[in-house]
């Protein structure tokens, strides 16, 4: 089974995430922001992350570079209000193991085809 790790400060989406990436028959690991996450990787080992964009503590990049020091390197994709122009979508996959990212407000479907395309 495929693993998933949810990395979202907010509780209502995470578990939300969570019930529906479960759903689709995913192993599923939440983390409430920088700091869960990196605690709860290596034991986890997720194929692919979900990866809240602006959360407090660590930045997604302090987040990115720490991420790199561990033995799981999974891929990632950026969850985001920010709209990107074509130039800094260029610098977000150059970040750590970013290979897409969604912007919120999103639909889940999208969510869950964005993470099949990339774990299947």
């Amino acid at each position: 089974m495929r693993k998933i790790m949810i990395v979202e400060d907010e509780t209502d989406l995470r578990e939300m995430l969570n019930l529906i990436i479960r759903k689709e028959g995913f192993e599923t690991l939440t983390a409430e922001d920088g700091d869960d996450f990196l605690s709860k990787i290596d034991d986890f080992q997720p194929d692919l992350v979900t990866l809240d964009v602006m959360m407090p503590g660590l930045t997604t990049r302090e987040i990115l570079d720490k991420l790199k020091e561990k033995k799981t390197k999974p891929k990632i994709i950026l969850l985001t209000v920010v709209r990107y122009s074509e130039e800094e979508k260029q610098q977000i996959f150059k970040m750590g193991n970013v290979i897409d990212y969604i912007t919120k407000p999103f639909e889940l479907d999208d969510l869950v085809d964005i993470i099949k395309k990339h774990v299947q």
